[in-house]
């Protein structure tokens, strides 16, 4: 069966991701990346609401320094980076979901392997915290200043401890201007520095021990001929994900998955030690159902995934980033339009716990976490737990899922127009020539 560039007509129960064409898993990568964005959009109201403003930079700080460096280094193996330079640094940064193409529009200028620098024409977070905050300076200078200057330096150092990222100029900016948004110098230092001085983060040291940290995703063969079978020459300042080959693409969007569970999990360790265990479970449904509406949305338009029947939840839950192929093994099943049933079996995923990660509320019946995707498909869908022998043999959790007319409508969570907000949710991500254009 040839690659398609969609998802649209029957559901396929067999359904996986290297169904897709080149093109089709290129944008759905970019799509997994974006979920970094909703994420932060999600929590940090609700860190504010809950421990205050000023909390939401120890948790950023926390979060990003406990996952980046993970992925980092996962990013670089899977892909064959190697060196301690600049230019691999800039490698990393095209791979990490903090920085979703387009949505922040990096450019990269390599001087040599000590120094380099980067610019963002366009910066979709800083113009949404513009947006929402009336360009509040302290706010904007939180994230472009408190935020970054730690994170930043914790991806770097992965390549090279003596990397720093180097602010030429940043927000704060004046309520209308014109030019690039910020643009940083990226520098190997002296050993003898003293800016090579940097606190550790608890955070990292749980998130790396992790079953996630060191899953080992496999490469599979391509189905469709063409392009990079691995990023290990000269660095590309204008690389494009259409630019790898389909089976490296197949593994990058299952590990952008797995980046963004990472990220998550730092996170939701971070609330359990900087907040408390009850402020998690009180958080993390909330935090999902408001991840799930402009995700199912991006997700629907990008796959041609159409209508609100089982047919429709079936695929969502088949393409959910949430639910990280291969670390998690699971099947769906859509009986008619109105009924069908999910189950797992026994994975790194279902059993990795370290610490707390959306995962954990698979082991929460009324509350698994995916329910949020399935009601952001349809408001009337539920999902019941059942009895896993009556799934399958090998199922250990399983759950039906039903679409009741009579059904009051689940409401949509009042984080979700946040985290969707600011022109998110229709932001295009199709490949482009050209410059980013603004946010619609």
């Amino acid at each position: 069966m040839a690659p398609t560039d969609d998802y649209r007509g029957e559901f396929d129960p067999t359904w996986s991701l290297d169904r897709l064409s080149r093109s089709a898993l290129a944008r759905l990568c970019r799509e997994y990346m974006m979920v970094a964005m909703f994420h932060d959009r999600a929590l940090m109201p609700h860190v504010a609401m809950t421990a205050g403003q000023a909390a939401t930079i120890r948790q950023a700080d926390s979060e990003w320094m406990g996952a980046s460096p993970v992925y980092t280094r996962r990013n670089k193996r899977n892909l064959g980076i190697v060196g301690d330079g600049v230019g691999e640094v800039f490698k990393s940064f095209q791979f990490d979901i903090g920085a979703p193409h387009h949505f922040l529009d990096f450019h990269f200028e390599l001087v040599d392997h000590d120094r380099g620098f980067f610019w963002l024409p366009f910066c979709g977070a800083h113009d949404y915290l513009r947006q929402i905050s009336d360009n509040d300076p302290d706010l904007v200078t939180n994230m472009c200043h408190h935020m970054e200057d730690r994170t930043f330096d914790a991806t770097l150092a992965v390549t090279n401890p003596r990397a720093r990222a180097i602010p030429v100029h940043r927000p704060p900016k004046p309520d209308e201007f014109s030019g690039d948004h910020c643009r940083w110098e990226v520098r190997v230092v002296d050993a003898g520095d003293a800016s090579l001085a940097r606190p550790g983060e608890p955070s990292l040291d749980i998130v790396s021990t992790s079953r996630a940290a060191t899953f080992e995703f496999g490469l599979g063969e391509p189905e469709e001929a063409g392009g990079l079978t691995d990023y290990a020459g000269e660095f590309r300042p204008a690389l494009r994900l259409e630019d790898l080959g389909h089976a490296v693409l197949v593994r990058q969007a299952k590990e952008f998955a797995l980046d963004i569970h990472l990220l998550m999990r730092a996170a939701y360790y971070s609330v359990d030690e900087l907040i408390g265990i009850d402020a998690l479970d009180d958080i993390a449904p909330q935090h999902r159902a408001a991840i799930a509406p402009p995700l199912v949305e991006r997700l629907r338009a990008a796959l041609g995934i159409e209508g609100d029947d089982m047919t429709a939840i079936g695929k969502m839950l088949q393409v959910d980033p949430h639910l990280v192929d291969d670390y998690l093994r699971y099947h769906v099943e859509v009986e008619d339009k109105a009924h069908g049933r999910i189950w797992f079996e026994g994975s790194d995923g279902l059993h990795d716990d370290i610490c707390r990660s959306p995962l954990s509320w698979l082991h929460e019946p009324e509350t698994p976490g995916f329910d949020a995707i399935v009601s952001a498909v349809n408001p009337r869908a539920r999902v019941r737990p059942l009895d896993p022998t009556a799934a399958a043999p090998t199922a250990v959790l399983a759950w039906e899922l039903e679409i009741d007319p009579a059904a009051e409508p689940t409401p949509q969570h009042w984080a979700a127009e946040m985290a969707g907000g600011g022109g998110i949710t229709g932001f295009d991500l199709t490949e482009r020539p050209g410059p980013t254009p603004a946010v619609r």
